[in-house]
């Protein structure tokens, strides 16, 4: 049985946890506390010398980076559960061109705007910052509409998916705390559908992060 360490509320554990559920294999999740410092201790750096989620023990193997632990459970165990990627050869390099793209571009804005909010006390909110961060993030979702399209109509779930929808929740989540950020009323309607389809399938429900509630 393999080890997981997860972190609650991390969208790339969140996307790992995913994964192995989707391919149905067996694991123990090991839930870490970012508050409590779990990250930055010895025993954990041993495992990942960055101090991060996620990290998964698979007999002698250790491995993070998400994208990593993906391609890994695919390869490892290509006859076990459902595909995370297509197995067309050009269908599966452009999977990983979105993914790439989510964790390269996306992440990067969405996590500014991250760090202007959630991270930061309301108190010392700037505004000008928070709204830039906003628009940036925007954009950068807008480039992702034919890939939205594509997904709802095919209605499969793969390694893209679940390497997108944590990070569309949280944003969703630190709307909840500054309500007019107005991003699900900005979202586009190919985003709309796609998110909304996703969000009702058991295990994006199952695998939400436990102390969001």
């Amino acid at each position: 049985m393999m080890d997981f360490y997860y972190g609650s509320g991390s969208p790339y554990a969140w996307r790992v946890w995913l994964a192995l559920e989707h391919k149905n294999l067996q694991y123990q999740r090991i839930n870490l506390s970012f508050q409590d410092g779990d990250l930055k201790k010895d025993s954990f750096l041993s495992m990942n010398p960055r101090g991060k989620v996620p990290v998964l023990v698979d007999g002698e193997v250790t491995i993070f980076e998400s994208s990593v632990i993906l391609e890994y459970l695919e390869d490892k165990y290509p006859n076990v559960g459902a595909n995370l990627f297509p197995l067309d050869v050009e269908a599966r390099a452009l999977s990983r061109i979105v993914i790439n793209e989510i964790d390269v571009y996306l992440d990067s804005v969405s996590r500014r705007l991250l760090m202007t909010t959630l991270f930061t006390p309301k108190e010392k909110w700037d505004e000008a910052k928070i709204s830039r961060a906003a628009e940036l993030l925007d954009l950068e979702l807008k480039r992702f509409d034919e890939y939205f399209v594509h997904s709802y109509e095919q209605k499969k779930l793969s390694a893209v998916e679940f390497s997108m929808f944590p990070i569309i929740a949280l944003i969703l989540r630190i709307e909840k705390q500054k309500p007019d950020l107005g991003f699900s009323r900005s979202m586009s309607s190919a985003l709309e559908s796609w998110f909304s389809a996703l969000k009702l399938i058991p295990i994006f429900q199952t695998t939400r992060p436990p102390h969001w509630g």
